[in-house]
């Protein structure tokens, strides 16, 4: 098969950190001091959700929760049949680590690799829960790579409240992921088939190559692809293994397939249906365009494709017609 070509990749992989980082004994007197500790953890790739145990005002440990998905993060596994809001299976075991480090307090951090740092609805119960059920909350902050947001205890209403897209006026030199900033891509957002159809028509290719384009949670551009039109006839369950893996290495949640080839396009109808892919067109570029000839049958532009595997696989494990497995 002819070699896939990346035209696009917003993340740099050199720069993400990889190495174990100590933040035992830093001291942490404001907002500002746990901002400045929390940017190592900005991470394009994935949500990673974590606790600081505090003692007075140093960091005497903390631990990490990630379900390595770009826009979501699993805190608490249920352990009961109990419904959701009423499980305090995690909460216990929190309190107990608490009592173990000797610990009088702690805040709470997660990354938002889509790019817009805003307490989601989400994030504001499973504050909530985590405070009413884990004495010594400080303070839950959502960091990104520019802005960040604040999540605390009003202090007269003892309610939740949440500062969004808080602007971060220093980046410290850290060891993170950089955008490839001279790309004519990296500001370029896929919210409807016109706008892929546009990007067609500026990144011209052979007839013999097809695009795959994936994006963040915010429609942002993170991986841009020529493929070869013989990749199409890999089985659903590789190329979907393909894509996903794809995804997750770039904090994407959104995939999408454009070609001007007939068979390839039928292929790919078939990968929106098992939601492997969120949406694909076959188009033509004439003199001062591209023309969408056809889209899929259903045109699933919002689809993440982690929710809509998940969904499709529970209900029933997928079978194409020659019988193959298509779970991954």
């Amino acid at each position: 098969m002819a070699e896939i070509k990346t035209i696009y990749n917003a993340i740099n992989e050199d720069n993400i950190m990889k190495k174990y980082v100590d933040l035992r004994n830093i001291k942490i007197e404001s907002r500002d001091d746990l901002l400045k500790t929390c940017q190592v953890f900005r991470n394009p790739k994935f949500e990673t959700f974590r606790i600081i145990y505090m003692r007075n005002n140093k960091i005497i440990n903390y631990e990490s929760i990630t379900s390595k998905l770009p826009n979501a993060c699993n805190v608490f596994r249920i352990k009961t049949k109990r419904p959701y809001l009423k499980d305090t299976s995690g909460f216990e075991d929190i309190n107990r680590r608490m009592y173990r480090l000797g610990a009088n307090g702690y805040y709470l951090q997660h990354n938002h690799p889509s790019g817009n740092a805003k307490a989601s609805i989400d994030d504001m119960i499973s504050t909530e829960r985590l405070s009413k059920n884990v004495k010594g909350f400080k303070g839950h902050i959502i960091v990104n790579h520019g802005t960040y947001a604040w999540i605390e205890k009003d202090n007269r209403t003892g309610k939740l409240k949440a500062e969004n897209n808080i602007k971060i006026e220093y980046l410290p030199t850290l060891n993170t992921q950089e955008l490839i900033k001279d790309s004519p891509l990296l500001q370029k957002t896929i919210n409807s088939r016109n706008e892929l159809a546009r990007l067609m028509y500026d990144v011209k290719h052979s007839n013999s190559y097809s695009c795959l384009v994936l994006t963040s949670a915010t429609n942002n551009i993170r991986l841009f692809q020529e493929v070869p039109n013989t990749f199409i006839n890999m089985s659903y369950k590789q190329i979907g293994g393909y894509i996903k893996n794809r995804c997750v290495n770039t904090g994407s949640i959104r995939a999408f397939l454009a070609t001007t080839d007939k068979p390839f396009f039928e292929r790919a109808k078939e990968l929106v249906n098992l939601g492997y892919v969120t949406d694909c067109i076959a188009y033509m570029i004439t003199k001062d365009k591209s023309e969408i000839i056809e889209g899929a049958d259903k045109e699933f532009i919002d689809q993440n494709i982690f929710k809509s595997l998940n969904i499709s696989l529970n209900k029933q494990k997928l079978k194409n017609k020659e019988g193959e497995d298509l779970s991954i």
